[in-house]
């Protein structure tokens, strides 16, 4: 299976309708067109569905009961279903000018966490497109330039970022001999421009690269607060510290040293599990959280917001995702040249905003 594992199967198809078909010119054992349907347990109301043919030259369009039609030419389609209920879901498969029709009804238990919490989403990317979408997100390129004294080139070659099994995959490589800058190459991909926020929940489920060396890193960025600073540090993991992840705010006030905002959290086999790196910006504070949204390890909450120095995240940031080789922090006990290459993978990005 491409993505989520197959769990509830059975419970979660309430009713297999019958196809009503026309045979294409290509069609030689007249095969019908069915899809599947596959649930994460741990996010139940995100359905996957999957067409059993994945025809490059096939258009698929999936209507979702009641809520919308969505035409692509991806035999695949991950779904948010807020509220509990059955739905109907039908999938149109047009090959040849010849049309298919494959129906079925799922059942969705309960409503989602987010809906009761008066969230709807916003947006999200489940990475089920052969490559990266560029109506969302950029690369970053380039040597030297990001700070923190690091070891990477970013580049946007397909060795360094791409779609495998419906995840998002960063890979750091040794390009040259190794031990000094521009000798490793990595991927940082952002939001900016596209998909900017203010306020509300980002949730990035990943699974981490380790070795000494290598500090992989989810965060916000964004310069519309200047001339003060403001940045999210969701989730930093410096391989040398292996199996503590950190949190961070960064501020005007807390860079001047007067004010740090940071936390840690022992997370036991995070190289080899992906776990979901949360984050719930609201008016009144910004919690960082380890797979659930009670599971939160910081949380900053000023009383006094009047000053940007302490609080200047009234204005947009933007998400990365990034690899970086040695630096100031994740070089801070060398590189080990024998862990490459390494991999970030990304299952999905999602972000929920107040209704």
């Amino acid at each position: 299976m491409r993505k989520h594992t197959l769990l509830l199967l059975l419970s979660l198809i309430a009713t297999l309708c019958s196809y009503s078909c026309s045979k294409s010119d290509n069609e030689d054992d007249g095969k019908k067109i069915t899809f599947a349907v596959y649930q994460d347990a741990t996010t139940p109301n995100f359905i996957r569905f999957e067409a059993s043919d994945g025809n490059p030259d096939a258009l698929y369009e999936w209507i979702i009961q009641d809520d919308s039609k969505q035409k692509s030419n991806i035999p695949e389609l991950s779904y948010y279903f807020e509220e509990k209920g059955t739905y109907t879901i039908a999938l149109q498969y047009t090959l040849n000018g010849k049309t298919q029709v494959a129906t079925q009804s799922v059942t969705i238990s309960e409503d989602s966490y987010y809906f009761l919490q008066n969230e709807g989403l916003w947006w999200n990317d489940e990475f089920g497109n052969p490559s990266l979408n560029y109506q969302y997100w950029n690369f970053d390129q380039g040597t030297g330039i990001w700070g923190n004294n690091e070891w990477q080139t970013y580049t946007s070659k397909s060795e360094n970022a791409f779609i495998r099994d419906g995840k998002l995959v960063l890979k750091a490589v040794k390009s040259g001999a190794g031990q000094k800058v521009g000798d490793y190459t990595s991927a940082r991909v952002t939001t900016k421009g596209k998909r900017e926020i203010s306020r509300g929940r980002v949730e990035v489920r990943a699974k981490l690269p380790g070795g000494v060396g290598i500090w992989p890193a989810i965060w916000l960025f964004g310069n519309k607060a200047s001339p003060y600073y403001s940045e999210l540090d969701i989730m930093e993991y410096v391989g040398c510290d292996k199996d503590i992840i950190y949190g961070a705010i960064h501020t005007t006030q807390s860079l001047e040293g007067t004010q740090k905002i940071s936390a840690s959290k022992i997370v036991k086999g995070v190289e080899d599990n992906f776990h979901v790196y949360g984050m719930n910006w609201t008016d009144d504070k910004i919690e960082f959280y380890l797979d659930t949204p009670d599971n939160v390890y910081l949380r900053y909450q000023p009383e006094d917001k009047s000053s940007m120095r302490v609080w200047p995240f009234d204005k947009e940031l933007y998400l990365i995702l990034n690899i970086a080789v040695g630096g100031d922090w994740g070089g801070m006990k060398g590189v080990d040249d024998s862990i490459f290459p390494c991999e970030m993978e990304i299952d999905y990005v999602r972000i929920f905003r107040k209704k």
